[in-house]
């Protein structure tokens, strides 16, 4: 009972656990870039990853459990602006969205093959679906890891730097939002909400 009590109470402060460190991404960047533009990346990536681990500290003494994928990520953010720093090469950290998604999506593409469904296992507790719909499901993150992967490349080889940190902090994750509610009709039509 206690769990099942807990559980919606950690949703919305998962939320800024995740959205908080690129927030303060996004203001340090736009911060930095007025006296040292040439530097205000790698400065807003190192600001970045020590956010990221606060948060994660703080996620871990608030609710003593964090998802592998939080866990996973925030390890990427510090070792990608940690090589960005060290090297003076910013585009170690413009790839970081891409190798996260492209990893993200081998995960759950090879999950399926492997009868360990990832999308299940974040979602099984509220949602019930037929094996087969789920790794449907599956398939369809796992594509759109890729295609997030393969959006991050895109416009950070051809867009400014600020455009690239705009889109990091407020396009990937409105996208991510919209897939999303692109899966309903699926979820509803094949499955049912646990109560």
């Amino acid at each position: 009972m206690t769990d099942e009590t807990q559980t919606p109470a950690k949703k919305p402060n998962n939320f800024w656990i995740d959205f908080g460190p690129l927030l303060v991404f996004f203001i340090s960047f736009q911060y930095f870039k007025r006296s040292q533009p040439d530097q205000a990346m790698l400065w807003a990536a190192g600001i970045f990853a020590v956010v990221a681990v606060i948060a994660l500290l703080i996620g871990w003494l608030k609710y003593k459990h964090l998802s592998k994928m939080l866990i996973f990520s925030t390890a990427i953010i510090v070792l990608t602006a940690a090589l960005a720093i060290w090297s003076g090469n910013k585009t170690i950290f413009y790839m970081k969205p891409t190798v996260i998604n492209i990893l993200f999506g081998l995960a759950v593409i090879g999950g399926v093959f492997l009868k360990k469904n990832m999308i299940k296992m974040m979602m099984g507790e509220a949602i019930e679906l037929p094996d087969a719909k789920w790794d449907t499901l599956a398939f369809r993150w796992g594509i759109f890891f890729f295609a997030m992967a393969a959006l991050n490349e895109l416009i950070w080889r051809t867009q400014t730097e600020e455009f690239w940190a705009t889109f990091k902090v407020f396009g990937f994750l409105p996208l991510t939002f919209v897939f999303t509610l692109t899966q309903l009709p699926f979820i509803q039509k094949y499955g049912t909400m646990r109560g």
